[in-house]
């Protein structure tokens, strides 16, 4: 079988593409940057997802099986922030074009649970979304061209992480890594998704027929902040933690909420405050 992997040269594409490999797949990466993987069953196309002519013709021409799409703009780059038409360029407008040209081959759409927002309770695939930040809202809108297609599932990921790059986990236990820390009462709990686990349910998709679903992609047990902080304070890390009150943490969002109202600022209050909370449709 031969896969399309868009975002090829990514942290989630670099060990999916390894993997696809590993398992006997043929692989067709598609990144703007050059050829990092080198392998006689890989091929490197370096292209802009926004020219819809170069990447139809490569699709059309290597005829793949499946498609994984993985490519897009998702967080700020030290510290810089894109505007909303770069979000939208990079994670709506290239998404449609991928689409256009996938026709009837399977497409896996990679989304994320940020489309949730300020939804609360126990959230499934079928709980309406509430997009908050830029990154958010253009993958809500790419799923929605995605379910144009004849063929395709979306696999919406909690925060990815890997053994070495744990960003996107981080900012739930450190105010300022790698000394400062906070911990909101006795500890709270995150749905969270290694990289392996991701890899993994990327993979299997393959060998599956699309069942034009979304699911959730999570580990089975939740990150505690308690046990991470513990652990980083016996690396040298975390040298000064702070103690929020659950309830001070709370009032403190309620009253930030009212004055400023729901944007990005109070979304990772609401995060920390009520950590989301999933149920895969399976």
């Amino acid at each position: 079988m031969k896969v399309l992997v868009t975002g090829a040269s990514g942290m989630i594409g670099s060990y999916l593409v390894r993997e696809l490999l590993d398992k006997g797949f043929d692989v067709i990466g598609i990144e703007r940057s050059k050829r990092k993987m080198m392998n006689d069953r890989y091929i490197h196309h370096m292209v802009d997802l926004g020219d819809r002519e170069a990447l139809t013709a490569i699709i059309s021409g290597s005829q793949p099986d499946r498609i994984i799409h993985l490519a897009a703009l998702a967080h700020s780059v030290d510290g810089k922030e894109y505007t909303w038409d770069r979000y939208k360029y990079l994670n709506v407008d290239c998404a449609k074009n991928v689409f256009s040209a996938a026709g009837q081959i399977p497409v896996l759409f990679i989304s994320t649970v940020d489309v949730f927002g300020f939804t609360r309770g126990i959230v499934s695939a079928d709980t309406e979304p509430r997009p908050v930040s830029f990154y958010a809202k253009s993958k809500m809108m790419a799923e929605e061209e995605c379910k144009k297609l004849d063929n395709f599932d979306i696999f919406r990921f909690s925060p990815v992480y890997t053994d070495e790059v744990k960003r996107d986990i981080q900012k739930r236990y450190y105010l300022k890594y790698p000394k400062i820390a906070y911990l909101i009462g006795k500890g709270s709990e995150y749905e969270i998704l290694n990289i392996k686990r991701a890899v993994e349910s990327m993979v299997i998709w393959c060998g599956r027929r699309p069942e034009n679903k979304i699911r959730i992609i999570k580990d089975q047990k939740r990150m505690s902040t308690r046990e991470y902080i513990k652990a980083e304070k016996k690396s040298g890390r975390a040298k000064v933690v702070l103690y929020v009150p659950r309830w001070m943490a709370r009032c403190g969002y309620v009253f930030i909420k009212k004055i400023t109202g729901e944007n990005k600022y109070t979304y990772l209050l609401n995060k920390a405050v009520f950590p989301l909370r999933t149920r895969d449709r399976e």
